[in-house]
């Protein structure tokens, strides 16, 4: 789950004249691990066991580590998936690619000083916050993750957002608190509010109710900036983009801290691109495109049109109101490219 990218990727695009690649690169998201003695803790304890808790979650994060650290390295898309389901195993895949197109491994990772909220009984899901140790690397950063139990018993990571520095505290709050069924956290109401809101303010619009999230940095300012220089550099080529949101979807887990619920978010959405009126006949992706690196394409893409499906997701803190939510931490890549 290496080398992740957030927020809006460059891209280097083309018709009739080369584009240039846009510099508002970020990048947020990186890994997860933990290191140590093997350990075999992708299943749940045995029938007759104590309950899963802490202790339990914690052998389920080392074991991660070590067979998810060394699949990243190795570039194993195979021995990903036997550790990651979407979203998160989409951006592991995006980083292999990535690293492959770039010829330089990724480096291996380790989870330390980790903290969780499980949920009481038999949780199907559970949420871990960690500090990540990447070799031969001084950054130190925080991430977010949710485990989910599947259907044959394995534990198996599916979110993973790195999250920024002023919401440490906030992220390491879980700690010993009890996880609560991610549908039941927020109702239905307040679920299409917030991920209409969240989308809109993503492309530098809003649904209207700007108060919901609070102004961010990263949400506004990098990720909504990043999609608006997009489409100027589209522009400049006689290109343009439009951005829908497919569907939104929320994590199996969420948690009750002082100061709201701490929730993921995952919105599905695509971009089409077309030429401008009267513009040229297509519009191209070149191969630097990251876009192209992220979905395994070696060649340029043209056409009349050309369809790019994404994920995003979002780690948020929702306050008890709703109003003032604010996003501690995203993540995006390309699922699919394909031209008309």
């Amino acid at each position: 789950m290496l080398g992740r990218r957030s927020v809006r990727s460059p891209r280097t695009l083309a018709a009739p004249v080369p584009a240039m690649p846009f510099a508002a690169t970020v990048v947020l998201l990186v890994l997860t691990g933990c290191g140590g003695e093997p350990v075999d803790a992708a299943t749940p304890a045995p029938h007759g066991s104590a309950t899963f808790g802490r202790d339990r979650a914690a052998l389920v994060l080392t074991a991660f580590d070590q067979a998810d650290s060394a699949a990243s390295v190795a570039g194993d898309v195979e021995a990903l998936r036997a550790q990651e389901v979407s979203p998160s195993l989409d951006l592991s895949i995006a980083a292999v690619r990535r690293a492959a197109y770039n010829q330089r491994p990724q480096p291996s990772f380790q989870h330390i000083n980790p903290v969780f909220a499980v949920p009481p009984a038999a949780p199907a899901c559970f949420l871990a916050t960690a500090t990540l140790r990447l070799t031969g690397s001084e950054l130190a950063p925080t991430d977010v993750s949710q485990f989910a139990l599947g259907a044959d018993g394995q534990w198996k990571l599916s979110h993973n957002v790195q999250v920024t520095q002023p919401s440490l505290v906030v992220a390491r709050s879980i700690d010993g608190r009890p996880a609560t069924a991610g549908g039941a956290a927020l109702d239905g109401t307040s679920q299409r509010a917030l991920a209409a809101e969240v989308f809109a303010r993503s492309i530098g619009s809003t649904t209207g109710n700007r108060s919901l999230i609070v102004s961010s940095p990263l949400l506004d300012g990098q990720f909504a900036g990043g999609w608006e220089v997009y489409g100027q550099q589209l522009a400049g080529v006689g290109g343009a983009v439009q951005r829908t949101m497919d569907r939104a979807e929320w994590s199996d887990c969420a948690v009750a801290v002082p100061t709201g619920t701490l929730t993921f978010l995952t919105i599905h959405a695509t971009d089409t691109l077309r030429p401008a009126p009267g513009g040229p006949a297509t519009v191209r992706l070149e191969p630097q495109s990251p876009d192209l690196i992220a979905t395994g394409h070696l060649k340029a893409i043209s056409g009349k049109s050309i369809r790019v499906t994404r994920v995003e997701t979002f780690v948020l803190l929702v306050p008890a109101q709703t109003v003032g939510t604010s996003v501690l931490g995203l993540n995006d890549t390309a699922l699919t490219v394909t031209a008309d």
